[in-house]
């Protein structure tokens, strides 16, 4: 049985996705945004203390998540050197990750202002590409329509996931 990462290495293709015909950038772009507001309060009333403290061995910390969020759409700034410390194949993926916990000098306010840095930064480019058929530059199996598709899938997940990590360590965070 192949595990997560076998079917992400395979791409979306390989699992039988059948991306629309179509999208609607405009809207997409927008819920991306949205999935990005809902993220920051995950955060609200977080201490800095508690930001890269995992509620258990076998989940990441909200700053990991943070970072792995961070670090996912750095990707898709065309130059590939946006400077940030959250900009680092250490925040790649669960399995790279989960064995060597991340623990930055960031306060919650830092990640928060990195997070924010980079997700403009990915916007901008997504709002340049002009034929969202067009692979990514990162991926040969993705098309610029898949990936901004999956990047408000990706964010409103790992947002539910801050959440959970809130709740286990007795925090009650806004909104949820």
């Amino acid at each position: 049985m192949k595990g997560a990462r076998e079917h992400v290495d395979e791409g979306l293709m390989g699992m039988g996705y059948d991306p629309p015909m179509g999208i609607n950038a405009e809207s997409l772009i927008a819920a991306w945004d949205e999935g990005h507001w809902e993220f920051t309060l995950a955060f609200e009333g977080l201490s800095d203390e508690d930001l890269w403290k995992r509620a258990h061995p076998s989940l990441l910390s909200v700053g990991e998540l943070a970072g792995h969020v961070a670090y996912t759409e750095a990707l898709l700034v065309s130059d590939g050197v946006l400077r940030s410390p959250l900009n680092d194949k250490k925040f790649a993926y669960y399995s790279d990750q989960i064995g060597e916990p991340v623990v930055l000098d960031l306060t919650v306010a830092q990640v928060l202002d990195e997070v924010k840095k980079i997700h403009e930064a990915a916007k901008v480019r997504v709002e340049q590409v002009e034929d969202y058929d067009e692979k990514v530059p990162y991926r040969n199996d993705w098309t610029w329509g898949m990936c901004l598709q999956y990047r408000v899938f990706h964010v409103a997940y790992h947002c539910g996931q801050a959440y959970s990590v809130r709740h286990l360590m007795g925090h009650t965070p806004t909104d949820n």
